[in-house]
């Protein structure tokens, strides 16, 4: 909290209030910001953070260094508070998940019904692709359940920013008492939803807008053959795009994007930084950001790669008929394509889980360290 208060005073105010334009842009889909992030990518307890503390910035002039009363410092974080919420509500009832076994029914509520009401109107929004089946109940149940970890980091921040202390109900380990304290605490309804009805006339544009941007296509890794042979084919007709000898290349498949690159060959390395890469580690700087996953298919290795000098191998999700893999191709069985696997494989990516599997592997398999994984 210092550092921030330390910052109003060293940087220039404009460069802050680009920041808070920035921020809000999020949140304001008026606002002409270049590269707005999708609202569902967006922590938005990053951006309530951001956003209360630069918000003092709005009235600094050239001339007068004015700063906001007591009274309208405390209007600029409630609404602002009260805006930020309503969008990660509309982020966890976007993305709620509807495949999951319902339980129990329970008893309808006020709540649900609002959540009912709700759900029916942003359900038009986005062309009846999210759909109005869902019980009100279990919507209020997943969206309470979604956002008190939301209102617990927004109570810490609103505690050590006004110094205001924080009821005794919230030192409880009953989870609907913490809910309304929580509440109480951060002058918001228990019924969330009256957010919306309070500020309905303003809101409603914005949820329009909000909801143009859904659904989001998740990024997912490429789809495979069942047949590994159809692999081999593929390899068999690739040829280096920088060379024109017969020379045995090593064609390698990336799974993020489907480029089949020419690995560990000097004609296809690169220059990074005053530094010669291969083609796969110059590709994943690109295609990954430095994280990427690879198949060698004359192999049938799987290997994943972090920076210029760290890789690891990784079992392919290609079995025989005895649910063996088959690395290096070696015993000559016919190699079908295991959903499972390669399910695990994509959660390893998704998960953000390809450095952590690299650190491990290079932990337990020293033999590894000796190979140059720059080159690759």
């Amino acid at each position: 909290m210092q550092f921030a208060v330390a910052q109003r005073i060293t940087c220039p105010q404009v460069l802050i209030q680009k920041h808070l334009v920035r921020l809000l842009s999020v949140v304001l889909p008026n606002l002409k910001s270049e590269d707005t992030p999708c609202l569902l990518s967006i922590d938005l307890f990053h951006v309530l953070v951001g956003a209360v503390l630069a918000f003092p910035s709005l009235y600094w002039d050239d001339t007068v260094d004015l700063q906001p009363s007591s009274v309208s410092s405390s209007y600029n974080h409630l609404y602002l508070f009260h805006l930020i919420t309503m969008a990660h509500m509309l982020q966890i009832l976007l993305t709620i998940d509807t495949g999951l076994p319902l339980a129990q029914v329970q008893e309808d509520s006020e709540e649900a019904r609002s959540a009912s009401s709700f759900f029916a109107e942003i359900s038009q929004y986005t062309s009846g692709c999210i759909g109005c089946s869902i019980p009100g109940w279990y919507l209020w149940v997943s969206l309470k359940n979604g956002i008190t970890p939301y209102l617990r980091c927004a109570a810490l921040f609103f505690h050590y920013l006004l110094g205001v202390t924080p009821p005794e109900e919230l030192h409880t380990n009953s989870a609907e008492g913490e809910y309304s304290a929580l509440c109480s605490y951060l002058s918001l309804p228990t019924n969330l939803f009256l957010l919306f009805q309070e500020y309905w006339d303003t809101v409603r544009p914005l949820l329009q807008r909000y909801c143009g941007e859904y659904p989001r296509k998740r990024n997912s890794l490429i789809e495979l053959p069942d047949d590994y042979s159809c692999l081999l084919n593929q390899a068999s007709h690739f040829r280096c795009p920088r060379s024109s000898d017969d020379e045995r290349k090593h064609p390698v498949l990336c799974l993020f994007c489907g480029a089949i690159l020419c690995s560990q060959n000097i004609c296809c390395q690169e220059v990074v930084n005053g530094e010669e890469v291969g083609a796969c580690i110059f590709h994943a700087l690109h295609c990954g950001a430095g994280v990427c996953i690879f198949l060698k298919i004359r192999e049938c290795r799987v290997v994943l790669v972090e920076g210029k000098a760290r890789g690891c191998a990784y079992p392919a999700p290609y079995l025989d008929e005895y649910g063996e893999t088959d690395p290096g191709l070696k015993r000559g069985n016919p190699l079908h394509l295991s959903r499972e696997r390669y399910r695990k494989l994509h959660l390893v990516w998704q998960q953000h889980c390809i450095i952590e599997e690299i650190a491990r592997s290079q932990e337990t398999n020293q033999m590894l360290f000796g190979f140059n994984w720059q080159l690759l």
